[in-house]
């Protein structure tokens, strides 16, 4: 009954991964229960609201944007958002990812849960990083982008990653000592990434 938390940077295949480690392993990917919760105690409806974004609006104001449904990609291009205020955001997801840490065999990609679910027994960290030029061909490859655009995408929610992290007090989220596994996906293959992770959470039996 483990929980794995996926933290990556943006374009090193985190939702890939986090969709093939579900599958073998027979994991929940938690992305709707979350925004289900989220929904309900901020009081909107969750029709439409699939994800969550960290979004800057000036220096003084990280907020966390509500993207449209569609695409992964669709989303993020999606100039027509709505916005929760980061803060409420982040208290919410406190409340909510520990309690659906409690049913197990979940998958949890981003939101700060490394953060929030730091020291939960039976629950394992993995951060993805790449070179920016891998992330950028990755976009390219998976979501059919040009070369601008994609590069573009990556500058860009780097920089929403980097926004939600503040909302959490932490400036180095990408050092190793918070998770149990880097993966360097310049360095591996996705079948390979998903071997080491399906070994992390759930190890063979030893003869």
């Amino acid at each position: 009954m483990a929980v794995l938390t996926i933290s990556r940077q943006f374009g090193a295949g985190g939702k890939t991964l986090a969709d093939q480690v579900a599958q073998r392993l027979g994991y929940t990917i938690a992305t709707e229960a979350i925004v289900e919760h989220l929904a309900e105690k901020a009081k909107v409806s969750p029709d439409g609201l699939p994800r969550f974004e960290a979004e800057q609006d000036g220096p003084m104001k990280p907020k966390t944007g509500i993207l449209a449904p569609g695409r992964f990609i669709d989303r993020i291009l999606d100039p027509h958002r709505n916005f929760m205020d980061g803060q409420v955001y982040v208290r919410l997801l406190g409340e909510i990812l520990p309690k659906l840490a409690e049913n197990g065999n979940t998958i949890i990609v981003g939101r700060g849960a490394q953060f929030i679910l730091k020291g939960l027994e039976g629950t394992h960290h993995v951060l993805l990083v790449a070179s920016e030029e891998d992330r950028i061909r990755f976009m390219i490859d998976h979501y059919d982008l040009a070369l601008p655009e994609a590069r573009r995408i990556v500058t860009q929610q780097e920089k929403r990653r980097a926004s939600l992290m503040r909302l959490f007090h932490q400036q180095d989220y990408d050092q190793p000592w918070h998770y149990d596994l880097v993966l360097n996906m310049s360095k591996l293959s996705m079948e390979q990434a998903v071997d080491l992770i399906c070994d992390l959470v759930a190890p063979p039996p030893t003869d």
